[in-house]
């Protein structure tokens, strides 16, 4: 059987990797968005996705054929079509109205009150408008973003070459890479400076602020396994510690400005010759912080659905989550439930989604095909990646895979993930450096480590293959080196 899916699917192909805290359920959609729906959308797609999970671990891989084929052909559009950005960029957003007036629905309505098909029948307006505007969100943006070491790094090395710099390259590869819009992360902590300024001030609106941000930004630590709702008290006991930090809300705002200011100074030098280039990386920098908000956004409503519908069918939470979209309808109407499949899918899982369809296969069979496809036993000393910040930083490494690893962070600790998720920037903020596996030049970890200035290395890969938490190392982000030590 290994063998014959391996076949079937022609899986012995070149892959990139990401890696996060997820369940089967939430991130279905991730895996069928840039398939038929990025398809009706741009004119092409990827034609096979797929990722392994195992107890609330998701390993997801992109086809690279897939990727460097829409890349190209997405360039060669904007080359040829001075206005093709913009009007994508307008398409993108009329999709994304689309789903808030799903959103709005959702939560006007009282599920518990829905006849069973009225529930799926909405879940199904939902789900279809998420993974509509998600489709150009990501299924152009990561085949640009991951791969930027691969063809935008080499045109810098160029141009440089030329002009005698070639010990810049990491230098001018992160401003060239920064994006120019704050990120969700810095708009919230710039709310939390203003309320506190309001404080300072003694104001009788603080409450009322409060009351708005929490509803502004409740789901921000959410992820593909775990949804919480943030209400007022988490975000005034934020402020508190800011407080007792003596933090000064105008010096930050003003240190936050200049760094902005800053990024689209430094990029001024460089557009020329890149042109088209930088266009394209702003607006999907810009697409990236908003796709990721509306991934949290949807992980909590999703969350809704299946609590609703586990009720309804006695299945316990974990199960939910090891259902899958097109499943939950015959499931709820028809009563058909395989309670072994789901404990087998928590266990082990593999989802392959293709233009004609999915397979997901549990237990043994899956975990032999992983191992045999994406799982080779590498052993070296020193990992390479691109820069993101730069500096240099040594400490005790943290693997973080999970959202409860995130305690074991202490100040000073080198945070080693495969990509790191807004739930981590209080680990973050710990941490003398960054590694991740994932590569993409406007991933959170790039953005977020630029905005609190420590040295960061993305797209090392192996990182958490190969380290191991307790390790000493050093991190040259100048050069994307990680060594032991």
């Amino acid at each position: 059987m290994i063998k014959d899916i391996i076949n079937k699917y022609k899986l012995n192909k070149k892959w990139t990797y990401k890696g996060f805290h997820g369940i089967l359920h939430t991130f279905f959609p991730v895996g069928e968005e840039p398939l038929n729906r990025l398809k009706a959308n741009y004119g092409d797609s990827f034609k096979i996705t797929l990722f392994f999970v195992t107890e609330d671990y998701v390993n997801w891989y992109w086809n690279d054929e897939d990727m460097i084929r829409l890349r190209e052909s997405f360039i060669k559009k904007v080359n040829k079509d001075s206005k093709f950005l913009e009007k994508f960029l307008n398409k993108w957003k009329k999709l994304v109205s689309i789903f808030n007036q799903r959103i709005k629905e959702c939560e006007k309505a009282n599920l518990s009150k829905l006849s069973d098909k009225n529930l799926m029948d909405l879940y199904n307006k939902f789900y279809q408008a998420y993974i509509d505007e998600y489709s150009i969100a990501i299924g152009l943006q990561d085949p640009f973003s991951m791969h930027a070491d691969k063809f935008m790094k080499p045109l810098l090395e160029k141009i440089l070459k030329k002009q005698g710099k070639e010990n810049k390259i990491n230098e001018y590869y992160a401003i060239l890479t920064s994006p120019v819009v704050e990120s969700f992360i810095a708009a919230e902590f710039r709310g939390r400076l203003k309320i506190l300024k309001e404080i300072n001030k003694k104001s009788s609106r603080v409450n009322k602020l409060l009351e708005e941000h929490s509803k502004r930004f409740f789901w921000i630590e959410n992820n593909y396994a775990k949804v919480k709702v943030l209400d007022k008290k988490y975000f005034s006991e934020k402020i508190k510690k800011e407080m007792e930090m003596d933090i000064n809300p105008d010096e930050e705002i003003k240190k936050m400005d200049n760094q902005l200011e800053k990024i689209k100074e430094d990029k001024k030098k460089l557009i020329k010759e890149f042109k088209n280039l930088i266009k394209i990386t702003e607006v999907f920098a810009y697409m990236q912080d908003e796709r990721k908000k509306y991934v949290l956004l949807s992980n909590h409503y999703q969350k809704k659905f299946l609590d609703e519908t586990g009720r309804r069918l006695n299945l316990t939470e974990r199960e939910m989550n090891y259902t899958v979209f097109p499943e939950l309808k015959e499931m709820l109407l028809g009563r058909k439930i395989d309670r072994k499949k789901l404990a087998e899918r928590y266990k082990h899982c593999l989802c392959i989604q293709t233009l004609d369809g999915y397979e997901v296969l549990e237990g043994k069979d899956a975990d032999k095909i992983y191992d045999k496809i994406f799982n080779p036993n590498i052993k070296t000393k020193e990992i390479k990646g691109t820069c993101a910040s730069r500096g240099k930083a040594e400490g005790i490494v943290r693997i973080i895979k999970k959202t409860h690893d995130l305690i074991n962070v202490d100040k000073g600790d080198i945070l080693v993930t495969s990509m790191t998720r807004p739930e981590m920037v209080t680990a973050m903020e710990k941490a003398a450096a960054i590694v991740t596996d994932e590569g993409g030049i406007t991933c959170h970890a790039a953005i977020v480590s630029r905005e609190l200035g420590i040295p960061c290395i993305i797209g090392a890969k192996i990182a958490t293959k190969i380290l191991k938490d307790g390790d000493l190392v050093e991190v040259d982000a100048n050069k994307g080196i990680v060594r032991k030590i």
